[in-house]
């Protein structure tokens, strides 16, 4: 069930080359199937970082039973944050990155929440 949302200030030029991109690097990052990754990206919105409207990011992750695993949760930050370096060119530094596990209950899907 994992879900990326992405929200930057800057303009994505092709919506949906990044969003097959983040599919796959999200589904290799998290250990999921890809047919489960759901990306949202909201692109040139209104943002500051650091008082200034300097290209930034952030982004959420949700995704169940991911990251009890401290240590591995550094590294899933850094290898997302070096892809939105790469497609979006913003330093690492220039955004946060969100780790959240909904739980098994509080997550719904074809009409249940899972077991």
């Amino acid at each position: 069930m994992p879900s990326v949302e992405v929200k930057t200030n800057v303009k994505v030029a092709d919506k949906l080359t990044f969003l097959q991109a983040l599919t796959d690097k999200g589904a290799e990052i998290l250990k999921k199937p890809k047919e489960y990754m759901q990306i949202i990206l909201e692109d040139e919105v209104p943002m500051t970082f650091a008082g200034t409207s300097d290209p930034t990011f952030c982004v959420n992750i949700f995704s169940r039973n991911s990251f009890s695993d401290l240590s591995n949760n550094t590294t899933m930050s850094k290898e997302f944050s070096c892809f939105i370096e790469e497609k979006l060119n913003i330093p690492p530094n220039r955004g946060y990155i969100f780790l959240k596990d909904p739980g098994e209950h509080r997550c719904g899907w074809n009409n249940k929440t899972f077991p």
